[in-house]
C-alpha cells in the first residue's frame, strides 16, 4: 500500500508541474505575440491602445448614463458619441468665425515674423547661420515636394484618425466581449487574475485620463490668461494648441512655444522672451506639480522611469510613441507587477 502510494506521489508532481508550465507557456505566449506586433507592425498595436484610450474615455460618461437611465450599454455609448458630436459641432459654430480668423492670421503671421527675425539678426557674424536656416529656400520643386508630403501626412492622420475613433466606439460598447478574447488565450487557472488585471489597468487608465484632461484644461486657461495680460496677438488659438499638445508630454509645450514666440518676437524681442518665461511657468507648473500627483495616484510612476518611457517610445515610434508613452508604461506598470512580481516571482501584493 505504501508503494503505490509512493508511485502516486510523483505522477502528481509531474502534473502539477505540467500544469504550472501550460500556465507560463500561455502567458509567454500572449508576450511573444504582442511583441511580434510592436515589432513587424508597430503603428497598429499603438493605434489599438489609442482606440483604448477613448473606449475608456467614452465609458465613463457611458455608465453615468446607464446608472441615471437604465439603459443597454450600447445605447448610453451611441448617446454619449452623438452627445459629444452635437457639442462639437455647437462649438465650432460659435468659434469657426474668431478661430478660423485668427488661424487665417496666424498663417499669415508667422512667415512675417520669420522674416522680421532674420532681418533683427541680420549683420551679426555669430548668427549668421541662424539668419541662413530662417532664409526661405525659394526653390517652387520644394515648395511642390513640401505640401505633397504634408498633403500625405495629413491625409494619414485623418485615416488614423478615423481608425481610432471605430476601434474606440467598438470597444465601448461591448468590452467585456474583447476581455473575455483575451483571457481566452491563457490558461483557465489564470483567469480570474487575468480579470483583475485588466479591471485594474483600466481603472488606471480613467484615473489618468482624468487627470491628464485636467491638467491640459489648467494648461489652456493659464496659457490663455497669460497671453492676454501681455498683449499676444491671436491668444485663443495659440491656447488651444497649447491645451491640445499639452496630451504629448515635455515636447509638447515646446512645440506649442514656438509659434507664439514668433507672433511675439514681430512686436517685441521682450515680448517673446516674457513669452517664452510664461511657457516655462505653465509647463513647470504642469508638469511639476500637477502631472506628478495625477501619476502617483493613479500609476505611481516615478519621474525618471516616465522619462525614459518617453525617450524609448519617442526612439522606437516617433510622435505618437511619445504621446502615448505614460499612459503605456502605466499600463505596463500594472501588468510587469501583477504578473511578473506577484505571479511569477510570488511576492506579496503591495498593500
Amino acid at each position: 500500500m505504501c508503494h503505490g502510494v509512493k508511485q502516486v506521489q510523483p505522477l502528481r508532481r509531474r502534473a502539477v508541474a505540467t500544469r504550472m508550465t501550460r500556465i507560463q507557456a500561455s502567458v509567454l505566449v500572449l508576450v511573444a505575440l504582442a511583441a511580434m506586433l510592436f515589432v513587424l507592425f508597430p503603428g497598429v498595436p499603438l493605434l489599438g491602445f489609442a482606440g483604448l484610450l477613448l473606449a475608456v474615455a467614452l465609458s465613463v460618461p457611458a455608465q453615468m448614463v446607464m446608472r441615471l437611465t437604465g439603459c443597454p450599454r450600447w445605447v448610453a455609448v451611441l448617446g454619449v458619441v452623438a452627445a459629444l458630436l452635437g457639442l462639437a459641432a455647437l462649438a465650432g459654430l460659435a468659434a469657426a468665425a474668431p478661430l478660423a480668423e485668427q488661424a487665417a492670421a496666424l498663417a499669415e503671421a508667422l512667415p512675417r515674423s520669420l522674416a522680421a527675425l532674420r532681418d533683427q539678426l541680420a549683420g551679426d557674424a555669430a548668427l549668421d547661420w541662424l539668419v541662413d536656416r530662417l532664409a526661405p529656400s525659394g526653390a517652387p520643386d520644394l515648395d511642390a515636394g513640401m505640401a505633397a508630403t504634408a498633403a500625405g501626412a495629413t491625409l494619414g492622420w485623418i485615416g488614423n484618425a478615423v481608425l481610432v475613433a471605430l476601434v474606440g466606439v467598438y470597444l465601448a460598447v461591448a468590452p467585456h466581449d474583447y476581455a473575455a478574447g483575451l483571457r481566452a488565450l491563457l490558461h483557465p487557472a489564470i483567469e480570474r487574475e487575468a480579470a483583475e488585471t485588466l479591471m485594474e489597468c483600466g481603472q488606471v487608465l480613467r484615473g489618468w485620463l482624468l487627470g491628464q484632461g485636467f491638467a491640459m484644461l489648467v494648461t489652456g486657461l493659464c496659457t490663455w490668461v497669460g497671453l492676454l495680460l501681455l498683449g499676444v496677438p491671436m491668444a485663443g488659438v495659440l491656447a488651444v494648441i497649447a491645451a491640445l499638445l499639452g496630451f504629448i508630454p515635455n515636447i509638447g509645450p515646446v512645440i506649442a512655444a514656438v509659434p507664439a514666440m514668433l507672433l511675439a518676437a514681430t512686436v517685441s524681442p521682450w515680448l517673446a522672451l516674457w513669452v517664452a518665461l510664461l511657457f516655462l511657468a505653465v509647463q513647470f507648473i504642469e508638469g511639476n506639480i500637477l502631472t506628478p500627483l495625477v501619476q502617483q495616484q493613479v500609476a505611481d510612476l516615478p519621474p525618471a522611469a516616465l522619462l525614459l518611457a518617453q525617450v524609448l517610445m519617442g526612439t522606437a515610434f516617433g510622435l505618437l510613441g511619445v504621446a502615448l508613452a505614460a499612459p503605456l508604461a502605466a499600463v505596463g506598470a500594472v501588468i510587469i507587477r501583477r504578473t511578473y512580481a506577484e505571479g511569477w516571482l510570488g511576492r506579496p501584493p503591495a498593500s
